[in-house]
Formats: structure tokens, sequence, C-alpha cells
């Protein structure tokens, strides 16, 4: 069979819109409606259900569904294995905290950009949930992740350790006593973010269960609202160290527990090692090596 025919159905399933999908795939709507028609007389069985707003898999859909995702997938990592070189090229996936892709990655991704310059370096953030979700799926190739991760389909690399702060506007907070945080909003990242957890557990320990929080998506939306004075929050110092400039920034540090967070490169084990990955992976051990030196 055509694997085009298997592409085309699960951008169909992806999007539940045939229209839709005949504008991602650059298709047009009546040749997409036709290979989908080819597959059902294949397999002898309706895949989907036609409705006024789109279409919905029926529950022979969403069985092949499943087998065409690994089948594409598997093609996939045999052309990068064909293709794979001495020389690193193609794309590379990873994936990172919003936090460390601005305080930590562009040292990492310019060395190693001006080393292979043939790779393109494709980069996702999200929250270290989403990350490890990702990589267990083989969306991305890597990802730096907050905390400690043990999972038997990854491989890890401590790269780095983060020292979070409690971060205010000077004139909020003159300590972290309960009495001084009972009142404040505390502004986090979405769940799923390993920061939050963190935030969360360290109020817990100071008796606030039941914190009045303001959920933001960016860091840079976190910074502004507590230079604003809209509420507290944690940060990385690394974070806080490039907002010097600002006078009315305030930092208070945790205890260690709470306060010393590792950072780590996973990906799963079976993975296709290209070799744009495995140089990364290379380059992000020389450093951490490098970093070790310079401490010891």
């Amino acid at each position: 069979m055509n694997l085009e025919y298997l592409r085309v159905f699960t951008e169909v399933a992806k999007e539940a819109n045939i229209t839709k999908a005949a504008v991602r795939l650059n298709f047009v709507q009546s040749n997409v409606t036709a290979k989908i028609k080819r597959l059902e007389k294949i397999y002898n069985t309706k895949l989907f259900y036609r409705h006024k707003h789109g279409v919905d898999l029926t529950s022979s859909g969403k069985v092949l569904l499943n087998y065409a995702e690994q089948v594409l997938q598997l093609m996939g990592d045999a052309e990068k294995t064909l293709k794979n070189s001495g020389v690193p090229q193609g794309t590379l996936s990873i994936g990172s905290m919003e936090t460390t892709t601005a305080t930590r990655l562009p040292g990492i991704l310019s060395t190693y950009h001006e080393q292979y310059p043939q790779v393109e370096l494709s980069l996702q953030t999200g929250t270290t949930e989403e990350l490890i979700k990702a990589a267990l799926n083989r969306k991305i190739e890597g990802a730096f992740v907050a905390g400690e991760v043990n999972h038997p389909e990854l491989e890890k690399i401590n790269v780095f350790e983060e020292e979070l702060v409690l971060v205010t506007k000077e004139s909020v907070l003159s300590s972290t006593s309960f009495e001084q945080l009972k009142n404040q909003t505390f502004i986090v990242f979405k769940s799923g973010c390993f920061y939050r957890d963190t935030f969360e557990k360290w109020l817990g320990s100071k008796g606030i269960r039941t914190p009045k929080v303001m959920e933001l998506n960016t860091l840079d939306g976190v910074i502004g609202c507590v230079k604003a004075g809209l509420g507290i929050s944690l940060l990385p110092r690394s974070v806080v160290d490039n907002l010097n400039q600002s006078k009315n920034i305030k930092p208070f540090t945790l205890p260690q527990e709470y306060g010393v967070i590792p950072t780590s490169f996973i990906n799963h084990k079976d993975i296709v090692k290209t070799q744009a990955f495995s140089k990364f992976v290379f380059h992000i051990e020389s450093t951490v090596s490098l970093r070790s030196s310079l401490n010891a």
C-alpha cells in the first residue's frame, strides 16, 4: 500500500475534518476524499462517521489509526537511518522548559550550530510533564526537563542544577513567614510544570494549603506580573540574575530540599540516534564535563 494513503488518513483523523486536512496536506479536497474511500474499500470497513461539522473515527478507524501511526513512525526512523551519513545534517527536534530556553540553552545551541551548521534545530517549549510525554511518544528527539526522571524507556544525562528562589517586587515582602505569605497571589506556570509543583509543596510546608494562584503561560508574563506587584513567584536564580538591572525585583532563598532542582536531558532509548542527535548529546556531555572541571 502507498504510504500516502496512511498519511492522508492520519491527518484527517487528527483534524477531524476533511477540508482542514486537505489544506494542511496541500491537496484538493476531492483527492483526500478519494484516498479515504480507497482505504475503506481495501479494508472493507467504514473508517469515519461523516457529519456536518466534520468526521469522527469509527471503532475500525481507531484501530487503523494506532497501526498507521506506528507504520509511519517506523518508516520515518528507517529514512533517518538510511540517510544518516558521517556529516550531521537534517532536523534535530529538541524540547525545553521556557526558563531553561531563556537562560541556559542559547550558549549550548549557539556553539552546536557553529560546529554543525547543516543541522536545522527545531525547539519546542513546554512543561516537564509535556516534554516527558513528547519524548516517550517520540514526538521530539530529546528534552531538557526538571526534577528526578526515572522511566525504563528513557535515557538521561544530568546537565546542571538550578537554584530556585522566591521573587517579589521590592516592597511586597520583608520575609517568607506565614503572615507575610498568606494573603499573596502566587504567579505560576500551568499544571505539569515541575517548578510549580515545588512551589506548591514549599507553600504547603509554610502552612498555605490552598494558595490563590495566577496561572500564566510565558516567562515574560510571569516576570512582568511580579514587577508590577501582582503577586510573587518561584524562578531559577539564573533567570533572576538576568534581571539584575531591575532594582525592584527581590529574591528570597529557599531551603535546599525545595531550592535545588536538577535539570536533565532525556530521550527515548529506542529513537533513531542520527549523527545530528549523537553530536548534540556529545556536546551536552562535553559542556557538563567542562563545567565540572572548572568547579573542581
